[in-house]
């Protein structure tokens, strides 16, 4: 049989599940640390999943196609570059305005790709909300999503991905990261531990999960309230109701437990994995792999597999200082 694929967006999903020997060992665990490297996606992070899913139910429908349409994108930085890839994969022009605060390097994949990328800071709305609101970030830039929504309904030509409301991006986990855990386990799965961004990925794949055993336990790390190191994850219980992404708000009982992982001991776990397993993580890895180690020495859990999810790679976060 052939094995040349025609695209990269067929080797999406299907990333390895690997059991972190050194971890175990480094922490005397007894359970069994199972990572769902999420960087064996072809662009190298999770969200290859969902823009995929995203884009090519929208085709299906009729509702976007190369020749007419322009892809947008308010991101942080995964989202943003798998836009910006598979965009050019199928032909698109991609606008991504993109979060301050993020890496350098998410910048230039995004650019790389071909993506006009704008700096949140840098839109007049954004600014003029600003000022409207004395500085709240959160109604700012709810004022550009809504815009981009609007533009999209008056027909101008664009579709907002708009990965924080679309339903598809907790379904895709559902249809893929979740039945591909239970699958690659033959469901012996005690507990599954995420950091929450959007939260589509702990709501999909717990609803999967839980619907095969209710009783694996599902556990999502957030960072503190004030946090402006861990980029890409969001607090959800210490923050007004409008804040809390609505994956987690319209489905509360998705997880049994959370953790808030200081930023200092998400970036010393992401640094103590790539010494132990030669895994290299990012800042929402290592806030994920700091929750499973809370529970990992719990006797509940002793010889039982713990998963663990990796969003991405550390070389998106090197000039952060990630490693340094």
């Amino acid at each position: 049989m052939s094995r040349i694929h025609e695209s990269l967006t067929e080797l999406v999903g299907h990333t390895p599940l690997v059991r972190l020997h050194g971890i175990e060992k480094a922490f005397g665990l007894k359970s069994h640390i199972l990572a769902k490297v999420e960087y064996f996606n072809p662009i190298g992070s999770i969200k290859d999943r969902i823009v995929l899913r995203i884009i090519e139910d929208a085709e299906r429908e009729g509702k976007i196609s190369p020749d007419k349409t322009t892809l947008v994108e308010y991101t942080s930085g995964n989202t943003g570059i798998a836009v910006s890839a598979i965009g050019a994969m199928k032909g698109y022009k991609v606008q991504i305005y993109l979060q301050d605060g993020t890496s350098h390097e998410r910048a230039q994949m995004m650019r790389a790709f071909g993506a006009k990328v704008t700096r949140i800071s840098n839109v007049p709305e954004i600014q003029e909300q600003l000022k409207a609101t004395n500085n709240d970030f959160v109604a700012a830039t709810n004022v550009l999503k809504q815009h981009l929504r609007d533009a999209q309904k008056a027909g101008e030509g664009i579709f907002f991905v708009d990965q924080m409301l679309n339903p598809l991006n907790a379904q895709a986990h559902h249809d893929t990261t979740g039945a591909e855990l239970w699958e690659d386990t033959d469901g012996q799965i005690a507990a599954v531990v995420s950091s929450v961004g959007t939260g589509g990925t702990i709501r999909g794949v717990s609803d999967y999960l839980k619907e095969k055993n209710p009783s694996i336990k599902v556990v999502a790390v957030e960072p503190t309230a004030d946090d402006k190191v861990l980029t890409g994850i969001h607090n959800f219980t210490d923050v007004p109701e409008e804040r809390v992404p609505i994956n987690i708000k319209s489905k509360r009982e998705l997880y049994d437990e959370f953790f808030i992982a200081p930023s200092e001991s998400a970036i010393e776990a992401a640094r103590t994995l790539a010494k132990t397993d030669a895994v290299l993580t990012g800042f929402s890895s290592g806030a994920a792999l700091w929750g499973a180690l809370q529970i990992a020495k719990r006797p509940e859990f002793d010889g039982k597999n713990i998963v663990v999810i990796f969003p991405d790679t550390g070389l998106r976060y090197l000039s952060q200082n990630l490693f340094e």
